[in-house]
C-alpha cells in the first residue's frame, strides 16, 4: 500500500471526528453581541447555548424580538435577564418594578422618551403560563416594563458572558 494511502487512511477518523465536533459545535453554540451605544447588562459577548431552552430566574438568556418596534426590528436577538416566570406577580410604577414583592429595577425611566406617559406602564399581574418577563440592568434598559412578555418559544437559548 502506498504512503498516500495509509496516511488518508490514518487521517481520516480524526478528520470525521473533527468535522463532527465542529457541526456539533456550531449547532449548539452560537456568538451574540450587543450592538447598542448604551448596554443594558454589564457585558457586550455572549456564547449563547441554543440547547439549554430551560428557562430559570434570574439566568441571562436570547431571545427573538417580536414586539419591540421602531427600537428593534421583529426578529432581533436580544439578551436580558429572565426576572419574573409563569406564576410570578409582575408590578410596575412609575418609581420602581417589583416581582414577587422584591424590588427589580427602577420605574419607567424611558417613557418620557418613547413619547407616553408613565402611567401607560403601570401594572399589577401575574406573568401567564409560557410567557417570561425580561429586564436588564441599566437605568435606560428597554424590556419588559415597556413590551411586555416574551413567549417561550422566542428564547433562542441560555446565554454566557465572555466579554
Amino acid at each position: 500500500m502506498n504512503r498516500h494511502l495509509k496516511f488518508l487512511l490514518k487521517a481520516l477518523p480524526f478528520s470525521l471526528l473533527a468535522a463532527g465536533a465542529a457541526w456539533y459545535a456550531t449547532s449548539r453554540y452560537e456568538i451574540g453581541i450587543d450592538p447598542q451605544k448604551n448596554t443594558c447588562l454589564d457585558w457586550r459577548v455572549f456564547l449563547i447555548d441554543r440547547y439549554d431552552q430551560d428557562v430559570k430566574r434570574d439566568a441571562i438568556y436570547a431571545f427573538r424580538s417580536t414586539q419591540m418596534e421602531p427600537f428593534f426590528r421583529n426578529g432581533t436577538k436580544v439578551i436580558k435577564y429572565v426576572r419574573g416566570v409563569p406564576g410570578d406577580r409582575v408590578i410596575v410604577t412609575p418609581e420602581r418594578v417589583t416581582i414577587n414583592g422584591e424590588a427589580q429595577g427602577q420605574g419607567v425611566l424611558l417613557a418620557k422618551r418613547l413619547g407616553k406617559p408613565a402611567s401607560r406602564y403601570r401594572r399589577d399581574e401575574i406573568v401567564p403560563a409560557d410567557q417570561l418577563w425580561f429586564m436588564g440592568t441599566s437605568l435606560d434598559s428597554f424590556d419588559s416594563r415597556y413590551w411586555g412578555y416574551v413567549s417561550k418559544v422566542d428564547v433562542l437559548g441560555r446565554a454566557y458572558p465572555i466579554w
